[in-house]
């Protein structure tokens, strides 16, 4: 019966990718990262040590390192206040607590529903290259992936650890959103009036470095090719912008200026903010690696500006206020 399962799921993983042009991208906030795999010994060197005692010893070192490794890139996603991430003794509950490789669709998919996770983080140190991959849980198309090659002159073990935070980081700043809309349950709704604006609120996390006057744009994504989501494989589409107006605890209220059509904007939609990208690109993207050409600027001219609409409303209400004043006058006359 298993194996009729995995074939299916393989089957719709496979289609997924063929079909990845469909595939609009949803938000990811919980994680799970599994365990480095690795070599033995993370250095070519003590691979020609003799003796049993010295081989477990290094073995140990090697075990301390990657597991030093794992916790660090965990740290790193918690610390951005962005992402949830599955503690060590709930992948243990669930019996996946081990060392992957690339996953396939399919497998992606089946840890994805097991776990409950939008997205998962695998990793690998072979030789003197250290790789890193982030998987959809729901899909299991691949979101974004990197080797990085490790310096000749330093010992593997010495950089297992720095590199791999160096590798989550890039990540984090390849994410071409850095928030999403937040809907208060006292508001009941994703957009509301206040006074003569409209306003939504979005959740920004508390370590973003976003303030009053920021642009803020709402998109969507969706998958072009079988390259990674966040690494050229995707088309984007912005359908809302607006400005913070106030930043309280990780949520900033944004007042709505352009937008084709208020009612895409819900609860969890994707919501970028250009200065916050450029700066985690900035301090956090690999070198070498690409840097979004996506532009701060609006990308949907067919928006209607809230102003306008606001100028098109205000003639009507100029002259509703003329005429119950004329009708006061009237009655007062007489």
């Amino acid at each position: 019966m298993m194996v009729w399962v995995r074939l299916l799921l393989f089957l719709m993983g496979s289609g997924a990718i063929f079909a990845h042009a469909q595939v609009e991208h949803q938000l990811i906030r919980r994680f799970v990262v599994f365990p480095i795999q690795s070599d033995l010994t993370l250095d070519s060197a003590s691979s020609s040590m003799t003796g049993s005692g010295s081989r477990s010893a290094q073995e140990k070192v090697a075990a301390a390192t990657l597991d030093e490794a794992w916790w660090q890139v965990r740290e790193e996603l918690t610390n951005s206040r962005r992402f949830l991430i599955a503690s060590k003794q709930f992948l243990i509950k669930h019996d996946v607590y081990q060392p992957r490789g690339p996953l396939e669709p399919a497998d992606a998919v089946i840890l994805g529903k097991l776990l409950d996770a939008h997205a998962l983080v695998t990793a690998q140190v072979k030789g003197r290259v250290f790789s890193m991959q982030v998987f959809d849980g729901g899909n299991g198309l691949p979101l974004w992936r990197r080797d990085y090659a490790l310096h000749p002159s330093l010992t593997v073990a010495d950089q297992v650890v720095s590199v791999a935070t160096k590798l989550i980081d890039d990540f984090m700043a390849s994410v071409p959103y850095q928030g999403f809309t937040h809907v208060d349950p006292l508001v009941g709704r994703a957009v509301f009036e206040e006074g003569d604006v409209l306003l939504t609120q979005v959740d920004v996390g508390v370590a973003a470095r976003v303030q009053t006057g920021d642009p803020v744009q709402w998109m969507q994504i969706a998958g072009t090719t079988v390259a990674p989501l966040f690494q050229g494989g995707s088309r984007m589409r912005i359908f809302a912008e607006g400005r913070i107006v106030k930043v309280e605890q990780g949520i900033a209220a944004v007042e709505l200026t352009r937008a084709t059509n208020i009612n895409e904007i819900k609860e969890f939609s994707l919501v970028r903010l250009p200065r916050e990208a450029e700066r985690l690109q900035a301090e956090y993207l690999i070198k070498e690696g690409v840097r979004s050409t996506f532009s701060a600027e609006l990308v949907a001219p067919e928006m209607s500006p809230m102003e306008q609409l606001k100028r098109e409303r205000r003639p009507l209400a100029t002259t509703m206020s003329w005429v119950s004043s004329l009708a006061a006058f009237l009655l007062l006359a007489f």
